[in-house]
């Protein structure tokens, strides 16, 4: 028992950092103890700690003496840890774990060597067996935290940032994996109120400003991130990742020349840094310059063959049109990305595209649908998927709220919106684009905030009934302000294509009385097919499903259809195949509904030189071209479900119209 203790004692003196009391306990269980295998490890480790390199033989001859003692094999792993030998590390410290399973330094050293080798998953699990042994240690809580996050457990890591502040682990240390863990979790708001509280409680931590900078940009307040972002990236010496992210913010608030000079600042200081070059490519593709966009993509692929977005952004650019050895190299980079979700997401995307190109049909889909498949499993993992009973629930509310047009409509000064609503891919940015052609109308392509006063409503009730007028005028002059940075420059009327306004048509006719909104819906098995093949963000859960894009799809029409009888003389329609077949008599019909003077112009649209900066790129820059009507033919039978559920739906096939209302 006294043998024993001198090695608990000698193991707590080196984990308390003092070696040379652990060497003076080891030597004295050693003259007791001559030769003990375990003794002679921990000595051969504290020595080695020390800086004294004989104790490396010693730890390996009494490995090769007890070649089954756990604590000999545990001393022999972080040996070879500390050798950079991770594979024989991780061997040593599982067959460690393995004979001693109550071991938990055993488990914590294998958890961390294989978070370490990025095998997030077996990390996880190791941890979470040291965790059931003790659950007090700081800096196993903190790996557990890491690995959980690393492996979609969401939920996990935020029991284990818990645990980390329960035993006093100093926020420093957790603020940053929290930061991380709402962003996994798609919660841009709660990010900005925890990124605030921190920037708040340590303004000198540029973690705490990048997170900020990163929420607002996820909320769509671009301007506001590169504000919050600017300190960093004006600091004297401030690197090329600093100088790009700046451009990156400065982009998404469309101010593309401004963006640029950022860009350029990043590549005067290194001329390979990744993010700028990208950043190039992406303000490329939104001018319509899409052979400078592809170079730029080539450019950053060559420094960094496996980068996801620049073969999507790339296969965009060139319409899929790639060459073999460009497909090679994206399968290369495929098989490289085993492990890495997100990137294998993007570009299973980009192959199905590039494959679709070719025609290579079945091809394309098995890539489209691995994509989505992988998708819907990382929105289980972060409960972000799609919920069809809260979908309808959210459409019941919201008919409930809006009957009818409100008396006593806020309006006031500032331009006219005309919101163009409808499903995504359905022609939207293609009859914005014709409408802003119009000299009198500004585009601001798809503002944020209206979708974002909607989820507001419910708490801004002063009464439980009725939103405070105040408010109204409030989100009245925020949307306003919105559409500034977005594109509106002083004329009379503005465009807005958000799609998700659908859902807020009460809302913002009460806050404009003069809007005007015009509905485009387009042939539900091309857009349900269109929506499947692009990698959209946690915003649209329903696009990685079939049946789920019909179920969205009918709540549209179920709300659309209400706004037209409640709206009717705001509110119109167009077919989108009309309005591509008979493209001016429409556009006639709809600049007049808007109360303006018909204009040449809108015929031209194509011409303009004008951001967009949505996946329609480079459709809109070829103008109306009736030839890209019909694209899901090839694959009707892959899309069974969507075809199937959109019938059950009672959804019109050719229209997207209820059945039996054909004709609007």
């Amino acid at each position: 028992m006294a043998l024993d203790h001198l090695l608990k004692e000698a193991r707590k003196a080196r984990l308390a950092d003092d070696y040379s009391g652990a060497i003076t306990l080891l030597r004295a269980f050693l003259e007791v103890n001559p030769g003990s295998p375990e003794g002679e490890s921990l000595l051969g480790l504290c020595e080695i700690e020390s800086g004294r390199s004989e104790g490396e033989a010693r730890i390996v001859k009494a490995a090769e003496a007890a070649p089954k003692n756990a604590g000999v094999l545990l001393n022999l792993s972080i040996l070879r840890e500390r050798q950079g030998d991770l594979r024989n590390a991780v061997a040593s410290a599982n067959t460690a774990a393995t004979l001693d399973p109550r071991s938990f330094e055993a488990w914590a050293q294998l958890g961390k060597l294989l978070g370490k080798g990025e095998k997030f998953d077996e990390a996880f699990a190791a941890l979470q067996h040291a965790m059931a042994i003790r659950r007090d240690h700081p800096g196993v809580v903190l790996l557990y935290a890491t690995a959980a996050l690393e492996t979609g457990n969401l939920d996990a890591c935020a029991e284990a940032l818990d645990a980390a502040d329960a035993v006093g682990l100093p926020q420093t240390e957790t603020r940053r994996l929290r930061a991380h863990l709402l962003r996994k979790r798609g919660d841009a708001a709660a990010l900005e109120a925890f990124a605030q509280d921190w920037l708040k409680a340590s303004p000198g931590e540029d973690e705490a400003r990048i997170a900020l900078s990163y929420a607002l940009a996820e909320q769509g307040y671009f301007d506001r991130a590169a504000e919050n972002f600017a300190p960093l990236a004006s600091a004297p010496g401030a690197g090329p990742d600093k100088l790009a992210a700046m451009g990156r913010y400065l982009l998404g608030g469309r101010r593309l020349d401004e963006a640029a000079a950022w860009f350029k600042q990043a590549l005067k200081a290194d001329p390979a840094d990744l993010d700028a070059n990208f950043g190039l490519a992406r303000r490329s593709m939104f001018l319509g310059k899409f052979d400078d966009a592809a170079s730029w993509c080539r450019r950053v692929l060559a420094a960094a063959p496996e980068h996801a977005e620049a073969y999507g952004l790339l296969i965009e650019a060139t319409s899929g049109r790639i060459s073999d050895d460009d497909l090679a190299a994206l399968d290369r980079a495929l098989a490289k990305a085993a492990r890495r979700d997100g990137d294998r997401i993007k570009l299973l995307f980009a192959k199905g595209d590039a494959l679709h190109a070719r025609k290579a049909h079945d091809g394309a889909f098995d890539a489209w649908a691995e994509a989505n498949r992988l998708k819907r499993s990382r929105a289980r993992r972060t409960r972000a998927g799609y919920d069809r009973r809260a979908q309808e629930k959210k459409t019941e509310e919201i008919i409930r709220l809006f009957p009818a047009p409100e008396k006593g409509a806020v309006g006031g000064a500032g331009p006219t919106p005309i919101f163009i609503v409808g499903m995504p891919r359905s022609g939207t940015t293609l009859l914005e684009s014709a409408i802003c052609a119009h000299p009198e109308v500004d585009g601001a392509g798809e503002v944020p905030a209206m979708p974002f006063y909607l989820d507001q409503l419910p708490a801004a009730t002063d009464t439980g009934a009725r939103v405070a007028e105040a408010q109204y005028a409030a989100w009245r002059e925020g949307y306003l302000n919105q559409c500034k940075r977005f594109g509106w420059a002083g004329a009379r009327f503005v465009s807005d294509k958000q799609p998700t306004n659908i859902f807020a048509v009460g809302l913002a006719a009460r806050l404009f009385p003069a809007a005007r909104f015009i509905h485009i819906r387009r042939n539900p098995v091309e857009t349900g097919f269109s929506i499947h093949r692009r990698h959209f963000t946690q915003a649209w859960p329903f696009a990685t499903d079939l049946v789920d894009i019909a179920h969205y799809y009918a709540e549209h029409l179920r709300i659309a259809e209400h706004w037209e009888k409640a709206f009717a003389d705001r509110f119109t329609f167009v077919q989108y195949e009309d309005l591509v077949r008979s493209f001016e008599p429409e556009m006639r019909r709809l600049i007049e509904f808007c109360g303006l003077d018909w204009n040449e112009a809108c015929l031209s649209f194509a011409e303009q030189d004008r951001a967009v900066m949505t996946f329609s790129a480079t459709q809109v820059r070829d103008g109306v071209t009736p030839s890209r009507l019909s694209s899901a033919g090839p694959y009707r039978a892959r899309l069974a479900p969507l075809i199937e559920a959109l019938e059950a739906l009672g959804v019109d096939l050719e229209t997207g119209a209820r059945r039996g209302n054909r004709v609007k």
